[in-house]
């Protein structure tokens, strides 16, 4: 039984996951690849000016990864001792 609800808990994680990644993460890819992509076209800034600007496009997007990771190892740590009894 308790096997049944671990799995169903595990299949509801991975749709969040799986929605989030498609829906939020994905866009901020594509904005911060767009991002960098203008911090190149930049011919009058030096390498590290666009080395700075290329990291300030990408800390949104880490920002959000760490944010999901965070809350899921969060969840494990919660929910996990819940189901590892038999």
């Amino acid at each position: 039984m308790a096997e049944v609800q671990q799995l169903r808990v595990q299949e509801a994680v991975d749709a969040m996951v799986k929605s989030v990644e498609r829906e939020n993460i994905r866009k901020m890819q594509g904005l911060m690849f767009r991002c960098s992509a203008n911090c190149c076209e930049d011919n009058q800034a030096s390498m590290q000016q666009v080395h700075q600007c290329i990291e300030r496009c990408h800390a949104p997007l880490a920002q959000a990864q760490a944010l999901v990771t965070s809350e899921l190892e969060r969840f494990q740590v919660r929910n996990g001792s819940e189901f590892s009894s038999p």
